[in-house]
């Protein structure tokens, strides 16, 4: 039986040049590491190539074992399914596993001592369920690497108006020194990228993916994690990218849509059901967004699709964003 202990989580569709450079990217970075280590990529259909890089891929890479599932086109394949069936086969296969390292086809790693720190800090802080990273862009320093937990307020006023005001920015934590770098907690690290201790995972139950396929999935788990009594943190090192470099994923053309929608029912499953009373003020913020584009339709296309995605959401708004 391999004794494996830590496994890679990459989803993949349609990603295939992001995805060329994060799998060595994060071959590389098991190379770092004296942990025994394996990769699971889920790929969730893609046609542009991907399997096929992948396979050939792995036909190379004889040191770590690798796997690549692909699911029936019946199957669930969103990306808090792509999640949970990947530790879950992972889980059954190498019953020594601790950890699970979510990299996704945007990430990439060229720090070396980064997975080795991650892995370190939650072999020393017992009650941390996963560690994620300060992140960069390709060409410059970025800090989104994680949030506080969402307030009614926040989604009342709208993502463009919270982020000025800062309300879900993560803009100081009480940093520790851990081996010449520093780490803090945070109420959600994003899984772009995250180390996972396996633990933790089995007692949160993963991902829930009827409630949260694409957006708040990371949302949603920490609040769970903080709830059985587990924290997440983020270290503070340079070279940890996230970037897509202009590659939208198809998901991403309903942003606007999953985003509300998700985010109603987050604030519904650990807030309570008095978000209802709040619909009147989303209705309220709508009709103003919708009117500001309206204007601003005269000159932007970009513009003539959000004010269609504004009137979907008026439709929806009392019925919590769910299509009828």
């Amino acid at each position: 039986m391999e004794i494996v202990e830590i496994v890679v989580v990459i989803n993949s569709f349609n990603r295939c040049q992001l995805l060329s450079e994060a799998l060595p990217s994060a071959v590389r970075a098991l190379r770092q590491i004296s942990n025994k280590a394996a990769i699971v990529v889920f790929d969730a259909g893609s046609t542009d190539g991907s399997i096929k890089f992948i396979q050939n891929y792995f036909s190379q890479t004889v040191d770590i074992e690798t796997h690549c599932l692909i699911p029936s086109l019946e199957a669930d394949r969103s990306f808090s399914a792509g999640c949970n069936e990947a530790i879950k086969f992972a889980g059954q296969k190498y019953p020594t596993l601790k950890y699970c390292f979510f990299f996704e086809t945007d990430n990439l790693i060229i720090n070396d001592r980064a997975l080795i720190l991650a892995i370190q800090l939650l072999e020393q802080e017992q009650d941390l369920g996963a560690v994620g990273f300060t992140v960069e862009q390709c060409n410059q320093r970025k800090t989104g690497f994680g949030s506080p937990f969402p307030t009614l307020l926040s989604f009342v006023i709208g993502q463009q108006l919270s982020n000025r005001l800062g309300l879900e920015n993560t803009t100081s934590l009480q940093w520790q020194d851990f081996q010449g770098t520093r780490w803090g907690a945070s109420d959600i690290v994003y899984t772009s990228p995250l180390l996972v201790r396996y633990h933790t995972w089995q007692v949160t139950g993963g991902m829930d993916q009827k409630k949260f396929p694409f957006s708040d999935c990371d949302s949603d788990w920490c609040w769970s994690a903080r709830k059985q009594g587990w924290r997440v943190a983020v270290l503070d090192l340079p070279g940890v990218i996230h970037d897509n470099r202009m590659h939208a994923s198809v998901w991403s053309g309903n942003r606007v849509i999953d985003f509300h929608r998700a985010r109603f029912r987050l604030l519904a499953k650990h807030r309570g059901q008095r978000l209802i009373f709040l619909k009147p003020l989303l209705w309220v913020r709508h009709c103003l967004e919708a009117v500001l584009l309206i204007i601003k339709s005269c000159f932007s296309k970009r513009a003539r699709k959000s004010f269609r995605h504004r009137l979907i959401l008026l439709k929806t708004v009392f019925s919590s964003y769910e299509s009828t």
